[in-house]
């Protein structure tokens, strides 16, 4: 069942898959992130920065059900896939197995969380209502598998961006007829509908749903081998959700809100930047077994690229904080700070979701967990600590160091011991550098809140890139010059 697309293909021809699916990758989780700043934009305006910080509320939480619906399946079959693809649709059927079990269980405990943390009546009803998406967002996974391991990830793409673009108008209505929080759940809930009908369509001729000559033996092993995998995946969507969750216990509405608007619009970067590096991931696992040599070459082109694109959007974050803050609403734009700490923050994740899958594709998962655990009980007592006496601003500084001590530094470690691959830090380093000066200069010559701040440091940053030989433009053309070729 190897398709076109398999990390076993050539190198021309393997480079080119790479650059094509981290540019699919990249234009389609941007053109999402611009939908669902609309749609944010929408519900500011509409319901106030109150309800908008439960709506943020709750989707924080289904990221997390999301996760446990996934629970590391994902990356052990893609693993497994892209080392054995005759041995494809085998895989298909035990995992469409594994997901009848992992999604009434997701939805079991998102319910209880919500209960456990005795939300009010109309946030436990939207939770609960939430949770039906789970269903769909199940069988999404199963084709992402496909998709990732044959590298036509477009595919998904395509299919997350016509969700996205369809909750607009659903939207729209809502806030028309006066819903409540309740009615724009459903509105996720229809989009992921439309989301899994997509993916089936793109890959129902490489896998028919069907859990045919699999058996609970097979499941019993599918979640074994991820259990590790899927710990760390819950510690770590539970480290995300740490934040707002704090905020909305310990300190104001406000302080909540705008934390909660800072977050919408860092989190659609760090799904761009998420998904690029997924690209690497089957290519890492084959490479690791067939092609050990140039294993360390991979990695290190793999960071680079990442930080590149992290640099950007995030000097651009830094250098127009209050004018894309006033894009969800005018009473947003007295956090505009948390949206710069944030963006830093976005650019050391980066890191850690780059190197993070090495760890998966060298089997190494079980030496990762103990940091993980660390660092979420790190930052939970931090946040505890942080959030009554500073608000917002003490909760994004305290990620900001959880993310150094417990995130960066130990993931640099851990890679270097097992999958032997020492990172070189001076191109990282160029980077930060120009991205701290792309977005600091901007504001020093042009008003706050100026819509052009943005646009002058993302030109400054491209250009101290290429002045410093970070990007080279050379190589690219070279590269699509050996596709027409």
């Amino acid at each position: 069942m190897s398709g076109p697309g398999h990390p076993s293909a050539g190198g021309k021809k393997l480079r080119w898959q790479l650059f094509t699916n981290s540019a699919a990758q990249a234009v389609g989780r941007l053109l999402v992130a611009l939908v669902r700043l609309v749609i944010a934009g929408i519900l500011v305006r509409a319901y106030g920065k109150e309800s908008f910080g439960e709506y943020s509320l709750v989707m924080g939480l289904l990221t997390v059900a999301d996760w446990l619906v996934d629970f590391g399946t994902t990356d052990v079959f893609v693993r497994e896939y892209s080392r054995q693809p005759a041995d494809g649709r085998r895989l298909l059927r035990i995992l469409t197995l594994t997901r009848c079990i992992q999604i009434p269980a997701a939805a079991l405990v998102l319910i209880g969380v919500g209960a456990a943390l005795r939300y009010p009546p109309h946030v436990l009803l939207a939770i609960l209502t939430g949770s039906l998406n789970l269903i769909f967002f199940g069988g999404v996974l199963i084709y992402r598998v496909i998709f990732r391991a044959e590298l036509t990830i477009e595919h998904e793409s395509i299919a997350e961006l016509v969700s996205v673009l369809s909750m607009l108008p659903m939207v729209a209505l809502t806030v028309r007829w006066h819903g409540g929080l309740v009615a724009l759940l459903l509105c996720h809930v229809v989009s992921r509908v439309i989301y899994f009908t997509v993916c089936w369509w793109f890959g129902r001729s490489r896998f028919s749903l069907s859990t045919k000559d699999a058996g609970r033996a097979d499941v019993r092993q599918a979640l074994q081998s991820s259990a590790v995998i899927g710990v760390i995946g819950f510690l770590i969507g539970g480290h995300e959700t740490i934040d707002v969750v704090v905020l909305s216990k310990l300190a104001s509405l406000t302080d909540l809100a705008y934390y909660s608007a800072a977050q919408r619009l860092i989190w659609p970067v760090l799904m761009v930047l998420g998904s690029v590096a997924g690209t690497f991931y089957p290519v890492y696992a084959s490479f690791w077994v067939n092609r050990r040599p140039d294993f360390d070459g991979l990695c290190q082109r793999a960071l680079e690229t990442i930080l590149l694109l992290a640099g950007a959007a995030s000097a651009v974050a830094l250098a127009s904080a209050e004018f894309m803050m006033g894009l969800l609403g005018p009473d947003l734009v007295g956090g505009a700070a948390a949206l710069r700490l944030l963006s830093v923050l976005c650019f050391l994740k980066s890191i850690t979701s780059t190197l993070g899958p090495v760890l998966y594709a060298v089997q190494a998962q079980n030496q990762a967990l103990r940091f993980i655990v660390c660092a979420v009980l790190a930052k939970a007592s931090l946040m505890v600590v942080l959030a009554p006496a500073y608000g917002y601003m003490g909760v994004a500084i305290g990620a900001l160091v959880v993310e150094v001590l417990a995130g960066v530094i130990p993931t640099a470690v851990m890679v270097r011991k097992y999958a032997g691959y020492r990172v070189h830090w001076l191109c990282p380093a160029k980077i930060f550098a120009i991205m701290a000066v792309a977005g600091s200069v901007p504001r020093l010559i042009l008003p706050p809140g100026s819509w052009m701040a943005g646009g002058v440091a993302l030109l400054m940053y491209g250009a101290l890139a290429i002045l410093t030989g970070t990007f080279r433009p050379a190589e690219l053309a070279a590269l699509i010059k050996e596709r027409k070729a």
